[in-house]
């Protein structure tokens, strides 16, 4: 290599030297950062310097959108313990933390940022950003998370689930079932509750969430497991006369021990006398959760004879009759197996039954021939898988017995006995009705049917079909409001028939 190339590399070098020497005094290295580096954030730093070696920092975001740069995070968590101690009392053995929807990015750069970690304190705690460690309730299905609680104790969650369960099932049930003890069938007349299950998923976490967003009671939580995210409530104020099972009937059908978990402090027995001017909470439940009870219910039916037979007797007086053979109704104890959803039947299905006796057909001897429309007063119950939901007085004003199909809401409607129909028609409080002549003096009727089969002077006998239920004109749901008329004034229907045989049956 020639001396000229030599001194070009040299006279290269030293202008190399001289840039990086010179150019800082010429162009002051924080300012010239601070102009260039600006961060996007809530809380506004510029970088102040440029660093030979790379440092770490911890970029606090809120959703996405950045807070700041944390400079020290030690220092910042300290204060955070500080500010802990202005909660500590309402949630004590627990800690301060970020809320769950802050997060932070680590970051190594050679810049360096202003110290912003007071500043960023103060917003978070301005901001309500900060959460306290507690513990998330979270439900679920197959379709995912669709809910989300914050408990102060979980052991307050449990017992206000324990609370909301007992809306469906007794304490004894309850108890039973979480000590996996084994339910028999009912072996006398009446129901017991099988199993329970509550079909969504819940799952328990920690998490660091605002004071504001935590259940601290009991009571809050078993709020939430009746109605949600529902605020809105519904009361009633007694008036004289009013009972337990006529205020559940007229908002939901509601039973009197669902009255009574909905107002603990007010109503202490199902059976409680209600005085004038009580205000009860009659809102029903709005639940986030789905709670299936299965029931048996062992039951003695009835089985109705045929129709009696009716035979011509020329040496009887015209028009009179003789009973030769007594109709008598037979028994039979049927296990039924029904579902409940949040205490309300959904289904039902006969598992067995054994006849315990048999029915008579009833033989008749006429003076001249059978007398048309004429009834054996021995009467059937309206409809199918029968229950009394309002008996008569349960409200004032109610003069009738209102019957339920529990499996089969808007089933058939049956003559209680055979008859004469006298009216088929429709009126704004019993909506379409139907009134049947049974002969002496007796005449039965039928509310509220969706539709009816029959016309005025038609014949019917005890069992046909003569509508469908239903709640046209005044009512809250599907049944057939039935009343006896006797010798012109309505009268129970309980009087002529065993309605306690029947659930919700009060006689």
């Amino acid at each position: 290599m020639n001396k000229k190339n030599w001194i070009s590399i040299i006279i290269c070098l030293l202008l190399s030297i001289g840039i990086v020497y010179a150019l800082p005094l010429l162009f002051p290295k924080k300012e010239v950062l601070a102009l260039d580096h600006k961060t996007n954030a809530l809380i506004n730093q510029k970088v102040i310097e440029y660093s030979d070696l790379k440092t770490t920092y911890n970029k606090l975001y809120n959703n996405g959108q950045l807070v700041g740069i944390i400079t020290d995070l030690d220092y910042l968590n300290s204060l955070i313990d500080s500010e802990y101690e202005n909660y500590e009392e309402l949630f004590p053995d627990t800690s301060l933390g970020l809320s769950d929807n802050l997060y932070i990015v680590k970051e190594d750069t050679f810049n360096v940022f202003e110290n912003k970690d007071d500043e960023i304190m103060r917003y978070l705690v301005d901001n309500s950003l900060l959460g306290i460690k507690t513990k998330a309730i979270e439900f679920s299905t197959s379709s995912g998370v669709y809910d989300i609680i914050y408990v102060n104790n979980v052991d307050d969650f449990y017992n206000a689930r324990n609370q909301f369960l007992l809306n469906f099932v007794s304490e004894d049930t309850l108890n039973a079932l979480r000590n996996n003890e084994t339910i028999d069938e009912p072996s006398d007349f009446g129901t017991n509750e099988m199993s329970l299950r509550i079909e969504e998923t819940m799952n328990i976490s920690d998490a660091f969430v605002s004071p504001d967003k935590i259940y601290t009671s009991v009571e809050e939580i078993y709020q939430y497991l009746c109605y949600g995210r529902n605020v809105d409530r519904q009361y009633y104020e007694t008036v004289e006369g009013d009972t337990l099972s006529g205020v559940g009937y007229r908002f939901l059908n509601m039973s009197p021990r669902q009255i009574m978990m909905l107002n603990p402090d007010i109503i202490l027995s199902e059976n409680q006398i209600l005085s004038p001017g009580t205000v009860l909470n009659v809102t029903y439940f709005s639940s986030p959760i789905t709670v299936v009870v299965v029931k048996d219910r062992l039951a003695q039916e009835t089985i109705n004879p045929e129709n009696p037979e009716y035979k011509t007797d020329v040496n009887l007086p015209s028009g009179s009759r003789v009973v030769d053979v007594e109709e008598v109704s037979g028994l039979k104890n049927v296990l039924y197996e029904e579902t409940w959803i949040n205490g309300v039947l959904q289904s039902g299905k006969e598992k067995s039954s054994v006849v315990v006796r048999e029915p008579v057909r009833g033989l008749i001897r006429v003076g001249t021939q059978r007398i048309s429309g004429m009834g054996s007063g021995n009467y059937i119950w309206p409809v199918d898988n029968p229950a009394i939901t309002c008996n008569w007085g349960c409200y004032y004003g109610h003069t009738g017995t209102d019957i339920v199909n529990q499996y089969n809401k808007y089933g058939p409607i049956y003559a209680i006995d055979s008859g004469v129909v006298e009216t088929a028609s429709f009126h704004y409080i019993n909506g379409n009705y139907v009134v049947i002549d049974h002969g002496d003096g007796i005449k039965s009727y039928y509310g509220h049917m969706t539709q009816f089969y029959v016309e005025p002077g038609q014949t019917v006998q005890r069992g046909e079909v003569i509508g469908q239920i239903g709640y046209t004109g005044v009512a809250t749901g599907p049944h057939v409001h039935l009343h006896f008329i006797v010798d012109g004034v309505v009268t129970n229907a309980c009087n002529y028939m065993d309605c306690g045989s029947l659930p919700g049956g009060a006689y």
